[in-house]
């Protein structure tokens, strides 16, 4: 079993710096709102200051999703005051906190499934692709929501394998234990699981995953505790054992956490019955019909929209923001690296064939980043047609693409030839977030060199218009039919 170092300390130091430069230097850049930072921003600005005068409205403008990650970002604007750096600095946080947690997350999945250091090629692997996705280094940088659900999730996932790995007192029989001071990783889980749920709903998705693996892992253990007892008898002990511990950590712990982010912005009786309108529970209940009904309201089209499965594969962008003045183009462009995220799929593919071909082990890492990565994708395409759905919703999945990539690199890393396609990949993912770093970042670039950088055009829409430069002003019509990426 590989042990952590001072090389994997240093790594994970140098490359988490790495991507706070990224995400830091010349946030303020664009000055103004950009994007749907004019609902996120404003609203966290109103929960510091309400005050029309400094945020210039006199309500909130959105109660799409519930408050927590609106109070993110209203952290930053308590700290910096409402300008672009205050509202864009809680996200920058998130996104660099993320690639620290995803490169502890690849070394604790490989340190047992690959030989001498290549458990931390494949952690350095890790979270270097996610520090230079296009996708990420963007919503790390725009006052929007998004970061913070990435960050939740890959922290589930995080804190579920470390209590999967924790050594336990197997000879311990208390419940009240197990389901309190005996399972801090999983009581972090559920809090980070309620978390992700508290900044938007679409966090719950990765949760039948997390349920799924922590079942399967607990068979499993009962199994080794117990191993002459038949199938059924093996998980029925393991229902008796954790069925309480695991409904109060991943269910009850996110449940409050959830509920505690509505702290200070629902007015009521805290002490009030909760069917009593005068309450704080029956307002807060109130709020979440009102997020149903607006989600389930399908408004118009909007131009930028796309459907979930054309998200890894990058047919619809999304201009954030776009300025042409002075004979330079400026741009704030979501996408992802189509270097990181084409190779990406194949790889979940791939590893579905390690996988198989390894026996289904349930402590490698292929079930873990299969799962999770299935959870935060799928349920877009079993709600395909549910609303307006935008690329950028893939974000919580791309960690789990890096991950998958960081799988190969480092069981690759014991050969000379995958050494050097290992570093040859690198290069290309360097080189490619070099190139677009100024369509990411509102960098200035000569109209010719932004033309190259866009490499579909088929903008054509179902009316016959097309566009030839991109448009944030607008937010009805119909997207293209093609692949376009204006």
């Amino acid at each position: 079993m590989t042990r952590w170092t001072r090389i994997d300390a240093l790594a994970l130091v140098a490359i988490v710096a790495g991507a706070a430069i990224v995400r830091l230097v010349s946030l303020s850049r664009p000055v103004e709102l950009v994007f749907d930072e004019i609902f996120y921003a404003r609203d966290a600005c109103w929960y510091v200051f309400a005050s029309p005068e400094v945020c210039g409205i006199s309500d909130l403008v959105s109660r799409g999703h519930p408050p927590l990650g609106k109070w993110m970002v209203a952290s930053g604007i308590a700290a910096f005051g409402y300008e672009p750096f205050g509202w864009r600095v809680g996200v920058a946080v998130a996104g660099t906190v993320s690639v620290a947690l995803v490169y502890l997350l690849a070394w604790r999945l490989l340190r047992t499934a690959a030989a001498g250091r290549a458990a931390t090629v494949g952690a350095i692997a890790a979270a270097g692709l996610l520090a230079t996705d296009f996708l990420h280094l963007v919503h790390s940088r725009v006052g929007m929501l998004d970061a913070f659900i990435t960050l939740f999730v890959i922290g589930t996932v995080l804190f579920i394998v470390l209590d999967r790995d924790r050594v336990r007192d197997l000879e311990d029989p208390t419940w009240w234990r197990r389901a309190t001071l005996g399972r801090p990783w999983r009581f972090l889980a559920g809090a980070c699981l309620g978390a992700a749920v508290g900044v938007k709903w679409s966090g719950a998705y990765v949760a039948p995953a997390i349920i799924g693996l922590v079942i399967a892992w607990e068979i499993a253990a009962q199994r080794r505790r117990e191993p002459g007892l038949g199938w059924k008898a093996t998980i029925a002990a393991a229902v008796r054992r954790e069925a309480i511990p695991t409904i109060i950590l991943l269910g009850i712990v996110p449940v409050l956490v959830y509920v505690a982010g509505y702290t200070g912005r629902m007015p009521g009786e805290l002490l009030a019955l909760p069917w009593d309108p005068a309450s704080v529970w029956w307002r807060i209940w109130d709020h979440q019909r009102a997020m149903l009904e607006f989600h389930r309201l399908t408004g118009p089209d909007h131009p930028y929209q796309s459907p979930a499965w054309s998200w890894p594969l990058l047919r619809r962008p999304v201009a954030y923001w776009f300025d042409d003045g002075g004979g330079v183009y400026r741009e704030i462009l979501a996408m992802g690296n189509p270097a990181l995220w084409w190779p990406g799929l194949l790889a979940l593919a791939g590893l579905a064939v390690t996988w198989w071909r390894s026996g289904w082990r349930l402590h490698s890492p292929e079930p873990v980043i299969l799962a999770a990565a299935g959870g935060t994708f799928v349920p877009w395409l079993i709600l395909a047609g549910a609303g307006q759905t935008f690329i950028w919703y893939f974000l919580p999945t791309v960690p789990f693409l890096c991950l998958a990539l960081a799988c190969f690199a480092a069981w690759g890393w014991q050969r000379v030839m995958g050494r050097v396609a290992a570093v040859g990949y690198a290069v290309l993912i360097l080189a490619t977030f070099g190139w677009y770093v100024p369509l990411l970042t509102a960098v200035p670039v000569d109209p010719d060199g932004w033309r190259m950088r866009i490499l579909f055009t088929d903008c054509e829409r179902p009316s016959g218009a097309s566009q030839a430069l991109p448009d944030d002003t607008t937010s009805e019509g119909e997207p293209p039919r093609g692949w376009c990426w204006i």
